[in-house]
């Protein structure tokens, strides 16, 4: 079970309607105190958003702030002054609310197609780990909400999907600060989500909050192919089906390096499905499902959507070789220069050995080498 902690959560409303300028002297609904941390409604709000958050239809982007200052904007400096904070006050959280939602109004304005919703913050520890979470929800159709934003209103709060969102991890984003440079081109301590589809649209939530995305391609090229492996594993109506798995993925990543396209947890979903054709339609989904959550997941980090890192790829390109009559194709973790290796190599006989041939395989090798005893 989850043990979950709320320190403090407000809500806010940016007043803006798709293909409408805002209102000059209307544009944000601020709410002036906190909500009750102990409110059953406020709980379930904050949970059903981390729920949803990284499941299929919500699955996030992992990054940093932007380091650009003409890029940066205010928000970063404000996050991370906040972060630093031991023990932040009340009035401390809802200042830093209140400089996110005016950073927030000044992205959307410029955007004619953005349109606005209840902003919500939430200061919470989630399984010993504290978060800062920024999430954008729509009311449901042909709601308005009252002018106290009381914690009623988030019953009238669609919250089947996030709309956009941000998630600040504070263990990541320390360990970020005290990393050397060159480790930090592997780190994310920042998720986020926009699921709109217009892009000019949905980037100002983003933008406003300084967020960049795909600094971790390097590790996320070199995981995937044992993540989905793994999972494949540990399902046994999928077992015997996750080395090649692992196979086509690999190549996918090669492919889309060659082709300079970004590398997508929804084709690999695609691939998932087809290895499980065998399945009823609902279990399917839910596998499918199941798989992109954990590649998507706070734990696991692999981004929606990242650029495949070439040296991160190279690393984990199988080793090929087609000869006269042979050929052999296999993952470089396999190869060795001792007994223990799957596959050994002798570099003084010039040879190479493979150790734990499974036992489909012991029995055709055996079973070819009698044909050819009784064709003697």
């Amino acid at each position: 079970m989850t043990d979950f902690t709320l320190n403090s959560i407000i809500v806010h409303e940016l007043l803006k309607e798709a293909k409408k300028p805002m209102n000059p002297v209307k544009k944000i609904k601020f709410r002036d105190s906190t909500l009750d941390k102990k409110n059953d409604i406020v709980l379930r709000l904050v949970n059903e958003i981390n729920n949803l958050y990284g499941k299929k239809g919500n699955s996030a982007y992992y990054g940093v702030f932007k380091e650009e200052l003409t890029e940066r904007g205010p928000v970063p400096d404000a996050i991370e002054g906040y972060v630093s904070l031991r023990s932040p006050s009340i009035q401390q959280f809802i200042d830093l609310t209140v400089e996110i939602m005016k950073k927030l109004a000044v992205e959307a304005e410029k955007q004619l197609w953005a349109s606005g919703g209840v902003i919500v913050f939430a200061d919470y520890v989630r399984d010993g780990v504290r978060f800062l979470l920024v999430s954008m929800i729509k009311q449901k159709d042909g709601i308005r909400l009252s002018s106290s934003l009381e914690p009623e209103i988030l019953e009238q709060l669609d919250l089947t999907k996030i709309n956009q969102a941000a998630r600040i991890n504070f263990d990541k984003f320390i360990m970020y600060q005290n990393s050397p440079d060159l480790d930090k081109n592997d780190l994310s301590y920042l998720s986020f989500i926009s699921t709109t589809t217009q892009q000019t649209a949905s980037g100002y939530f983003i933008m406003a909050l300084g967020c960049d995305k795909g600094i971790t391609s390097n590790k996320a090229t070199k995981n995937l192919p044992s993540l989905v492996k793994s999972f494949f594993d540990n399902n046994p109506s999928l077992q015997e089906h996750s080395r090649h798995f692992k196979s086509e993925v690999i190549t996918y990543l090669a492919n889309q390096c060659n082709s300079n396209q970004p590398a997508k947890l929804s084709d690999i979903a695609v691939m998932a499905y087809r290895h499980m054709t065998y399945l009823h339609d609902e279990k399917r989904e839910e596998l499918s499902a199941q798989l992109i959550s954990h590649l998507n997941s706070e734990e696991v980090r692999i981004p929606v959507e990242f650029n495949v890192n070439r040296t991160g790829l190279n690393q984990i390109l199988n080793v090929k070789f087609k000869g006269d009559g042979f050929s052999f194709n296999f993952e470089k973790a396999l190869l060795g220069t001792n007994g223990d290796a799957d596959i050994c190599y002798n570099a003084d006989s010039e040879t190479l050995t493979f150790t734990k041939l499974p036992k489909e395989a012991i029995q055709q090798i055996e079973r070819v080498l009698k044909e050819k005893e009784s064709e003697d």
